[in-house]
């Protein structure tokens, strides 16, 4: 059985429901679209047949239109002809499948490598620089060095002098002998004899300076005398003396977290130390002669004086509990 003549049931039966197609495609939950092209009997936009016979089953229940016969129709016939429409039952051709890119993260936060490679460059360099600076400071100049080297004392030498030329006093020239005659060819003079200088040396004696030899001295030997106990006795009491009028040394260690507050010299008006201490402080040390130490709880801490512990009888501390 053909198809022609489907949608306009359809279209008839929607009229005398008194609906419009987009009240029956808000109450059948199918596109305006779709129930345009199937009253119109235009399968060509569907994807394949099975879509047109769903959309014709829920069309036709809403309706209550009989599409039994038409479904039939979609059934034995390949291809469906309506007003020159073709309708392939075949399903579309498949898409070349898309290769998917990979594309790779960007990390949108600056690298902090060159920052620290850059701050490690100049740490170096301000390193190196005065390092070079420490060690041209240390190493003395060449300058200096010689100057060291020759400031030391040198043997005197003796200064030799080269010798001089003198010149010796020769006899003078002998006169020339006159003839006796006119007669006698001309007189013949006498060759004078050049004088040769002889040098004589000559030496100059430089006083040598006498360098002082320094004489051994022979160490000094006392006999140890015995002490005396007056006199051990008069060293012991100065002692005692110089260590009492010396000042205290006081370390506190807080045991625990506590309240404390230290005096010094009696003076309450200006304590030296005054707030809470815990063991994360560490030893709090003062020095004077007299102390007073206030704390909440006196297991809270461990007082030393001079290096030892302090014991309750002590008259330089006076440690109160409150």
């Amino acid at each position: 059985m053909s198809i022609e003549g489907l949608g306009r049931k359809f279209q008839e039966a929607r009229k005398a429901r008194n609906l419009s197609l987009e009240e029956a495609a808000r109450l059948t939950r199918i596109r305006q679209s779709r129930l345009a092209e199937i009253e119109a009997d235009d399968f060509s936009n569907f994807p394949s047949l099975a879509y047109a016979k769903g959309f014709l089953q829920i069309y036709g229940k809403f309706l209550d239109v009989d599409v039994s016969p038409y479904l039939d129709a979609f059934e034995t016939s390949g291809n469906i002809t309506v007003d020159g429409y073709s309708y392939l039952q075949d399903a579309p051709a498949p898409k070349a499948p898309r290769t998917q890119v990979t594309r790779r993260s960007e990390n949108a936060r600056p690298s902090l490598v060159p920052f620290l490679l850059g701050l490690a460059i100049l740490v170096a360099g301000f390193w190196f620089l005065r390092f070079i600076s420490n060690l041209q400071r240390i190493t003395p100049r060449p300058a200096e060095a010689t100057a060291t080297a020759t400031a030391g004392p040198t043997a005197p030498v003796a200064r030799i002098v080269a010798p001089r030329a003198e010149p010796v006093e020769s006899p003078a020239p002998s006169a020339p002998v006159a003839a006796a005659t006119t007669t006698t060819p001309p007189p013949v003079m006498a060759t004078p004899t050049i004088p040769v200088a002889t040098p004589v040396p000559t030496a100059i004696a430089v006083a040598t300076p006498v360098i002082p030899v320094a004489r051994a001295v022979e160490p000094e030997v006392r006999r140890a005398e015995p002490v005396r106990p007056e006199e051990l006795a008069a060293a012991q009491a100065e002692n005692t003396a110089a260590e009492s009028n010396a000042p205290n040394r006081v370390d506190i260690k807080p045991l625990k977290k506590t309240y404390m507050r230290v005096t010094i010299d009696d003076d309450p008006t200006k304590p030296a130390f005054e707030r809470w201490v815990s063991p994360s402080d560490g030893t709090v040390e003062f020095r004077g002669h007299r102390f007073s130490v206030t704390v909440l709880d006196r297991d809270a801490v461990q007082i030393r004086k001079n290096g030892k512990i302090v014991s309750n009888s002590d008259t330089d501390l006076r440690i109160t509990a409150q």
